[in-house]
């Protein structure tokens, strides 16, 4: 079966991207042709890049990486639940993406997004 990942994309005290990457998994589960997860980043505890070798060589050095890493592999496809702050997605979420490489290829995406126009820049960066 296929596995999505719901990944929440703001890391900020208070945010809404969990309660709205929430309401995203419950819609979800109502369809049974696929598996979905909540994939929430502040679990990671990722701070700023911090690999000494780029992400597209697949040497993650780092424990939090490595942990990070098995979790994108292991899903078939993402749905990004963001905000959209300054025009663009959130920092915590572009340094969560720019992580990994490999990890993200060949698989589905799909956004949600909110902010000031409904999100529409955010998911356009």
């Amino acid at each position: 079966m296929l596995k999505v990942g719901i990944i929440t994309g703001s890391t900020r005290p208070n945010r809404k991207s969990l309660d709205v990457a929430k309401w995203v998994l419950e819609a979800a589960r109502k369809r049974s042709d696929a598996a979905y997860e909540l994939v929430d980043i502040k679990d990671f505890e990722l701070p700023l890049l911090d690999e000494p070798i780029p992400p597209s060589m697949g040497k993650y050095q780092q424990p939090h990486t490595k942990r990070w890493a098995a979790k994108i592999a292991s899903l078939d496809a993402f749905v990004f639940v963001s905000p959209e702050y300054n025009h663009g997605i959130p920092a915590a979420l572009k340094n969560a993406i720019d992580f990994l490489f490999a990890e993200w290829n060949h698989k589905a995406a799909g956004f949600v997004s909110y902010g000031a126009v409904g999100g529409a820049r955010a998911v356009e960066h």
